[in-house]
C-alpha cells in the first residue's frame, strides 16, 4: 500500500478539495510571505537555491512549472533567467501576492498539485516542486501529475526537508546555549526515532521575529526510500539525489554543515 493510500479516503478527499490544507495556507499566507521576504530565507539562499540552480540548469526559452509556488520568489527568479513560468498554488492569497509582484514572462493560477489542470498535458520542459511534497498527502498523485505535464525528456526537480533529519517530523535537535554571535542556539546532537512511521505531523512555523504562525501546518513524514520508489513507480528516471551543504562558511550554519537540512531530487521523463 502506498503512503497516500494509508490515509483514510475522507482525509485524502478533503485534501484534494483543499480542506484543511488550503485553509492552513490561506490563514498563514501573510506570515509566510513575510518569512520568505521576496527572496527566500537564509537557508533557502545559502543552501537550497544554489542546488536548485545547478540541477535545473539553463532555463532560457523553456517552459517551467513552479508547483506550489507560494509567494512566487522562485517563479520570479527563473522568469528573470529566461524561462516562461507558470506558478500554481492552492492559496488564493498567495497567488494574489504572486500577481502583485509578477514580471512579464510569469503567470499564476490557483490550483492543487494533487490534481494538476488537465490543460497542462505535455506543456513543460521543467517541473519544479520546492518544499511542497512534504506538506501534502498525495505524493503518488502529485508525481503522476508531474509526469503527465512534462514533455518528453523534461525534468522534475523537487526538494523536501531531509527525511532522516526532519524536525517537522520524528526528529529534533538537542539544544545547548545560544551563541552570542550567531544568535542561534548551539546544536548538541540530532535525535530521531520511529523513522519508518510515516504519518502526518502538525507543526508551527515561526516568523523572523520568533512568533508562531497563526495556525499549524501539516507535514507528512516519509522515508527516503518512499520518495525514491514513488518517483520510479511513476515512470520517471532518477538522475540525481543531493543533500546540499551551505555555500557560506558563516558560523550561523554550523548545524547545517553537520547534518543535511534538505534533500533534492532530479528526475527525467524518458
Amino acid at each position: 500500500m502506498s503512503f497516500c493510500e494509508s490515509f483514510t479516503r475522507e482525509s485524502v478527499t478533503k485534501s484534494l478539495m483543499g480542506d484543511p490544507i488550503e485553509e492552513q495556507w490561506q490563514v498563514n499566507s501573510e506570515a509566510f510571505a513575510e518569512l520568505i521576504g521576496g527572496t527566500g530565507t537564509p537557508h533557502h539562499q545559502e543552501i537550497l537555491v544554489p542546488c536548485l540552480d545547478r540541477m535545473i540548469g539553463d532555463v532560457t526559452g523553456k517552459d517551467l512549472l513552479d508547483a506550489g509556488c507560494g509567494e512566487g520568489y522562485l517563479s520570479r527568479r527563473y522568469a528573470k533567467k529566461g524561462a516562461s513560468v507558470t506558478g500554481v498554488d492552492i492559496s488564493r492569497k498567495l497567488i494574489k501576492l504572486c500577481n502583485f509582484h509578477t514580471i512579464g514572462n510569469a503567470r499564476y493560477h490557483v490550483g492543487n498539485i494533487c490534481a494538476l489542470d488537465e490543460s497542462y498535458e505535455s506543456s513543460f520542459d521543467i517541473a519544479l516542486c520546492n518544499l511542497v511534497l512534504l506538506n501534502v498527502p498525495c505524493l503518488d498523485d502529485a508525481l503522476k501529475g508531474f509526469h503527465r505535464v512534462l514533455r518528453e525528456n523534461g525534468i522534475l526537480v523537487f526538494s523536501v526537508v531531509h527525511p532522516a533529519f526532519n524536525f517537522y517530523g520524528p526528529g529534533t535537535w538537542e539544544m545547548g546555549k545560544k551563541d552570542p554571535e550567531t544568535r542561534r542556539r548551539r546544536g548538541l546532537f540530532f535525535k530521531v526515532d520511529n523513522y519508518f512511521d510515516e504519518h502526518e505531523y502538525q507543526r508551527y512555523w515561526r516568523t523572523r521575529q520568533g512568533e508562531k504562525f497563526p495556525v499549524p501546518i501539516s507535514f507528512f513524514h516519509r522515508t527516503i526510500s518512499t520518495y525514491a520508489n514513488a518517483v520510479v513507480e511513476t515512470g520517471l528516471d532518477i538522475l540525481e539525489i543531493d543533500e546540499p551543504q551551505p555555500v557560506s562558511d558563516d558560523d550561523f550554519f554550523d548545524r547545517e554543515r553537520r547534518i543535511p537540512f534538505f534533500m533534492v531530487v532530479k528526475a527525467k521523463k524518458p
